[in-house]
């Protein structure tokens, strides 16, 4: 492991492309970081690959890692091993293990186990789920259902189309 991945990033301000053991971003940005740890304190960042990720306040566009906790943030995509949302909101989130929303609001939530409580999905993905006052508009027979449904009138429209 090189020497600037050991040390310790703290970022204010703008930033390009950040290689560090632990990366802290405050009330700044970042294009793209690697590191072991990544914590945004109101800022953002463009692509983050961590073992762990905290975001309080603040967004990411794509986040890879084993951890990954949002707390009042915001993502368009987390790919992790386990996902905690706790009033945030993600576009897509699958995560390994499991996905845990706390007053939460996920597009897309594909994982092995989902813990969400008073939170909204759009289409949710589990092999066990554990849900209170949760409002889903795709479960998985309504998302195969929806998608065949577009799929026979995508089919219709684009053969109407070609007569």
């Amino acid at each position: 492991m090189a020497d600037e991945e050991r040390a310790r990033s703290e970022l204010h301000g703008e930033a390009g492309d950040v290689v560090a053991g632990t990366v802290m971003i405050r009330q700044g940005g970042a294009r793209s970081v690697r590191a072991r740890e990544v914590s945004v304190r109101q800022g953002g960042a463009v692509k983050v690959d961590a073992d762990e990720i905290a975001v309080t306040q603040g967004g990411i566009v794509l986040a890879r890692s084993s951890t990954a906790r949002l707390t009042a943030a915001g993502a368009v995509g987390v790919v992790t091993g386990d996902a905690h949302l706790e009033a945030s909101h993600a576009t897509v989130v699958v995560a390994r293990d499991q996905a845990r929303l706390e007053q939460a609001a996920g597009g897309v939530v594909a994982a092995n186990r989902a813990h969400v409580t008073d939170s909204a999905v759009g289409v949710l993905l589990a092999r066990h789920v554990e849900a209170t006052n949760v409002r889903v508009m795709f479960g998985l027979r309504e998302a195969l259902a929806f998608g065949a449904a577009a799929g026979v009138a995508l089919s219709l429209l684009l053969g109407w189309r070609k007569r």
